[in-house]
């Protein structure tokens, strides 16, 4: 977090003079540490949710006293904000693990390979997903980290959009910020339906669909339209 100009003298001697705990190196031991209380915190988070878990059992789950905790981490809300950003690099590591289209692929046949990673992905994390959206409607800190998961992905895929209509494929009248907001809110609450309230739907059927639904809004050719012989 950048400190404000306007911070007081007071304050800025405080911070000068009293270094945060997080400032200093941790040690091998303490490193092991934070990770045993960020691993226990998200266990508690994903079973119990984020209102019914306590800094008390996430020292108990952890096998450490109550007061180890707060060497690590100022709250709950702090050591949840740890687990939700791993949530969020967890998504843009499946961008970076999506294997090489062979050359000459179309644009629907990327379409439909994101679409696969981003649900494979939230159903492997669905009950953190969960809490995540539960807690970004109480909480403003942690919304703002459910805006950047989703800013990840309405970044990447507005960029697309922009270079599918500089091309051609599109209806030029469509707004690729707008589109990649409303395509990718689709994909991203049909995740949710699925995955976390439980409506029956088949993954690979899952996957066709919504390729189908985003070519068509986007008016691209799809591939699984294709005949065999194409």
């Amino acid at each position: 977090m950048a400190i404000s100009p306007k911070t007081s003298r007071a304050e800025s001697t405080a911070a000068t003079s009293a270094p945060l705990l997080s400032a200093a190196p941790l040690t091998p031991r303490g490193a092991r540490t934070r990770v045993k209380l960020i691993a226990a915190a998200q266990a508690l988070f994903e079973r119990d949710g984020y209102l019914e878990t306590n800094v008390a059992d996430i020292a108990k789950r952890a096998r450490v006293a109550h007061g180890t905790f707060y060497t690590y981490f100022d709250s709950k809300e702090d050591v949840f904000s740890e687990v939700a950003d791993a949530l969020v690099v967890d998504f843009a590591s499946a961008l970076l693990e999506e294997p090489q289209l062979p050359s000459g692929h179309s644009v629907s046949e990327r379409i439909e390979q994101t679409n696969r990673s981003y649900l494979r992905v939230y159903a492997r994390r669905a009950r953190m997903m969960a809490v995540l959206e539960e807690v970004a409607t109480f909480n403003p800190r942690l919304a703002a980290i459910r805006r950047t998961s989703r800013r990840m992905w309405v970044q990447r895929n507005t960029a697309a959009v922009r270079r599918w209509k500089e091309q051609g494929l599109i209806d030029p009248a469509i707004d690729p910020a707008y589109a990649a907001s409303v395509l990718g809110s689709m994909v991203d609450r049909s995740a949710y339906v699925w995955n976390v309230l439980g409506e029956p739907h088949d993954f690979e059927i899952a996957v066709e669909q919504l390729t189908r639904l985003y070519c068509n809004a986007l008016g691209l050719e799809c591939h699984l339209d294709r005949k065999p012989d194409d």
